[in-house]
Order: structure tokens, then C-alpha cells, then sequence
């Protein structure tokens, strides 16, 4: 890991959003979303790549900017909620690492 940042662990909410497709994802809490602000350079949608590490599974994915909240919306694709058995509505404890 370069620069200096040390994986950000946080527990959070899944929830479903509505619209075509159903998809889910989490909101990062207020503390952790201040840590990833300092994970990398974000692209033109403000969109943060990292490493996503949720039970036994890693995935890379993307953080986006809720400017809303405040916060970012880290999405959990389908595949990643059916291995770890994950549903909307649990509680689920998640690592982000920088991806290089």
C-alpha cells in the first residue's frame, strides 16, 4: 500500500435502493468516510477505487460520493451478497484497502 494508508474496517448497514435492478449497497459512517478521502485520487465521477473485504470474500469496487450525507456508497454486487449470504437490512463488517 502506498502512501501511507492503513486499511479502514467499519460496520454498516446493507440497504436496497429502488429502481431498475434493485441494487444494494452501504453508506461508510462519518468517521470512516473521512479516512477514505485519503485512499487516492478519485476519478471524474469522484469515484475512489479500492479493495472491498466483506467475511471471506475481497472484491474490487469502487467507493462513490454521497454528497448528501457526506459520505460514500460502497455497492455489494449480487455474487459477493449470495457467497457471504448477505441481505438487505444486516449488518455487515467491511475493510477497505487502497487499490493500486
Amino acid at each position: 500500500m502506498s502512501g501511507g494508508c492503513h486499511p479502514i474496517s467499519f460496520e454498516a448497514e446493507v440497504i436496497r435502493f429502488d429502481g431498475p435492478g434493485g441494487w444494494h449497497g452501504i453508506f461508510l459512517p462519518t468517521d470512516a468516510a473521512s479516512e477514505a478521502r485519503f485512499f487516492g485520487r478519485a476519478n471524474a465521477l469522484g469515484a475512489i477505487a479500492v479493495r472491498a473485504q466483506f467475511g471471506a470474500t475481497e472484491v474490487r469496487t469502487s467507493l462513490f460520493p454521497d454528497k448528501r450525507r457526506d459520505s460514500f456508497l460502497l455497492p455489494l454486487k449480487a455474487t459477493v451478497r449470495r457467497t457471504e449470504n448477505v441481505k438487505e437490512g444486516d449488518r455487515i463488517t467491511v475493510t477497505l484497502l487502497v487499490d493500486l
